[in-house]
């Protein structure tokens, strides 16, 4: 074989790892040696490693505004940023460093198969300057200098997951609009600074990684719209409304003690004389699949920032993370500090021992958050909803055959989100006729939705048994096995009966929106929906991921 032959069957992979490049490659006997290390100490859980056959996507040619430059700080923006020394071990720290300060865009670059780079270039890459240049105008300094962003198949067992220098995003997010692809990599762009350059010193309160970074995808996805302070405001105020369904379907499906986010209480934090500590139900199998820390921090987070108004919430987080960067903490770190650097007309009551007892130390729902979604009213996005569910109750009401013309109904254009609503509350009907489904589908093309919205279509189509469509429940099942939220309050509502899944079912359906699909299509006793089950199973089940396979087999003995 020539040489040239031999290069041609070689097959080369890249290397993704979370850390800054070393020394240049050493040769050794035929291997080559590349070197990493890292400037920031970090737990060794978030040391990420991936190798596969990828290619890296380059956009297109940028605008001036797109380019990782820096800038001056206008006088308000000076005031906001801290200078002094830091709080961690010594290390080279980007916080200290006036030109890393200034820059709103670190490098950044995207790999993925060569099969989505049409997909990666309209719907991810122009997402990522715009994504990273809003973090940093609410934040600040970014804390590593540099980012990679990997497309991982769609068996991943999660829409999104960060490591440092290292996102990885599920291609399920590529589908759709933008709205899936930008909302996860803010989440993700947000871990950043709370998960990675900022840890929860007992990993009982993870809500301090995850509720912030469930607050800040928000504010994060806003900024990088360039929305307008009142379109910001709906558009975060629809997302309230989703997650308050999702909130009370964890309430009503989980066990009490496992909704406590601070269930040490005092002994937080605790150390044993041997150097070793404790993470209560960190050995419960449930506890992976719940959420309650993403919501009841978000929660608790949104009614800080209300309370105190957003301006003096965000000076206030910008010098929370100037101040614990590069450190481990502790709630009460972060609520002391907070209450040290607020007007005292704005505490309003507040306190580090009331905000345990209502938010961190209780289970269920807290009471300012129950007295807050009963005495508020539905925001302009979600009536518009409302009425559009009306609409389509009365088409499911007229006769198939009607005695005289009545005027068509007239349907609005709806963001993403507010598909996802609008589907939710057409799943509590009991009947929906296949002309309905029909229509729906037709309207809004929801087989070309994202991941989310294709959700919930399945979940009707499985309900009502609408033949038509069962093409796009295999679809889903083969191509997007991804990890979301998926809390019902009854089980799967496929058939009438008050049918629910087994607890270890139930609770391993919460992770994946494929897997809960399997419960609602064998649990409907259909010899057709079971067939669908069993095929796309056998086809899909060696690239499952592992934990999630083992459920839907047990499902489908």
């Amino acid at each position: 074989m020539s040489k040239g032959q031999e290069n041609c069957n070689k097959v080369f992979f890249s290397l993704l790892i979370s850390s800054y490049p070393g020394t240049a490659p050493q040769g050794n006997q035929g291997c080559t040696s590349w070197h990493y290390y890292v400037t920031m100490p970090m737990p060794a859980s978030t040391f990420t490693i991936a190798v596969g056959s990828w290619t890296e996507m380059k956009p297109e040619l940028c605008s001036s505004k797109d380019l990782a430059a820096e800038r001056s700080l206008s006088p308000s923006e000076t005031d906001s940023r801290y200078v002094g020394i830091c709080g961690h071990v010594e290390y080279p720290c980007r916080f200290q460093n006036l030109s890393a300060t200034t820059q709103e865009i670190i490098p950044h670059r995207v790999f993925a198969p060569l099969c989505l780079q049409d997909a990666c270039q309209e719907t991810l890459l122009h997402l990522i300057p715009p994504c990273l240049s809003a973090a940093h105008s609410v934040l600040g300094t970014h804390p590593f200098s540099r980012l990679d962003i990997l497309i991982v198949p769609a068996n991943f067992p999660s829409l999104g997951m960060a490591s440092p220098h290292i996102i990885f995003l599920s291609q399920s997010v590529l589908t759709g609009t933008s709205h899936l692809c930008g909302t996860r990599l803010c989440h993700e762009i947000a871990h950043a600074w709370f998960g990675l350059a900022i840890g929860a010193r007992d990993w009982t309160e993870e809500w301090l990684s995850e509720g912030f970074a469930t607050h800040l995808e928000d504010v994060f996805w806003a900024a990088a719209q360039q929305l307008a302070p009142h379109e910001a405001q709906e558009q975060q105020e629809l997302k309230a409304c989703l997650r308050w369904l999702r909130l009370q379907d964890e309430v009503r499906n989980s066990p009490q003690e496992m909704q406590v986010l601070r269930p040490n209480k005092e002994k937080t934090g605790h150390v044993s004389d041997s150097g070793s500590s404790v993470i209560k139900h960190g050995l419960n199998p449930e506890k992976v699949f719940m959420q309650v820390h993403y919501l009841k921090g978000y929660f608790l987070l949104r009614f800080l920032a209300q309370r105190l108004g957003d301006e003096t919430y965000f000076a206030f987080l910008r010098k929370f993370v100037h101040t614990f960067h590069g450190q481990l903490i502790l709630s009460q770190d972060f609520l002391q500090l907070l209450l040290e650097n607020i007007p005292e007309e704005k505490r309003l009551g507040l306190s580090v021992e009331n905000i345990f007892r209502d938010w961190l130390e209780s289970s269920g729902i807290p009471q300012p958050l129950q007295r807050e979604r009963q005495a508020g009213a539905e925001c302009g996005l979600a009536r518009q909803v409302s009425a559009e569910v009306e609409k389509w109750i009365r088409v499911n009401r007229r006769p198939r055959k009607r005695k005289r013309r009545e005027a068509e109904e007239v349907f609005e254009k709806l963001l993403p989100d507010q598909l996802i609503l609008l589907l939710e509350h057409l799943l509590e009907q009991k009947t929906l006729t296949a002309r309905t489904l029909h229509s729906l589908e037709k309207t809004y093309h929801l087989p070309q939705q994202d991941a989310e919205v294709r959700h919930r279509w399945c979940e009707l189509i499985v309900k009502h048994k609408y033949t038509k469509a069962y093409k796009d429940v295999e679809r889903f099942l083969q191509e997007d096995q991804v990890g979301r939220w998926v809390h019902k309050q009854h089980g799967p509502r496929t058939c009438g009966h008050d049918l629910s899944l087994p607890s270890s079912l139930r609770l391993c359906a919460l992770q994946a929106m494929g897997v809960y699909l399997y419960g609602e299509l064998m649990l409907g006793e259909d010899a057709r929906q079971q067939q669908v089950a069993r095929r796309c199973f056998e086809l899909t089940k060696e690239q499952m991921d592992r934990s999630s396979a083992e459920v839907v087999a047990e499902m489908l003995l």
